[in-house]
């Protein structure tokens, strides 16, 4: 698969407000990450000062092959924003999603292009990890 068919079933943008409201409000509602970083240091994806999730993404004008298991998504610098949780955000901030997914179940659902073997391996784990569990332990108090 090549880095321009990604392109066609994952979006990494904001869509063009003019064009499409209803759907640019899908994506600025639930597949903007953040803010944090500099913008909001305490959000929970903050782990030693640095996002977990590595947002802000940087721009860049064309998705490549990335190392590991992920491309680097397109994410043009176009100068459309979004106002997120009090915050201006751009396409650095976009959570990748497929828009058909989106629009049919209006909610957020990441999607993502996985590329070597971490993938499968991580698929197989997750499909038989078992169910949720939970421990605890009843102590009275005499």
């Amino acid at each position: 698969m090549t880095p321009e068919a990604y392109n066609t079933m994952v979006s990494y943008e904001l869509p063009d407000k003019r064009v499409d409201p209803y759907f640019y409000n899908l994506v600025v509602k639930y597949m903007m990450h953040g803010p944090c970083g500099e913008i909001n240091s305490s959000n929970v994806c903050m782990r030693d000062g640095r996002c977990k999730n590595h947002y802000p993404k940087n721009f860049t004008n064309y998705t490549t092959h990335g190392k590991g298991s992920y491309p680097n998504y397109r994410r043009r610098k176009d100068m459309r924003i979004a106002k997120v949780r009090g915050h201006l955000l751009d396409n650095s901030w976009v959570i990748p999603y497929n828009p058909t997914l989106l629009v049919q179940f209006n909610c957020h659902i990441n999607v993502e292009i996985c590329c070597d073997i971490r993938a499968v391996k991580y698929l197989y784990k997750y499909v038989h990890k078992g169910h949720d569990k939970g421990m605890f332990r009843i102590a009275s108090d005499t």
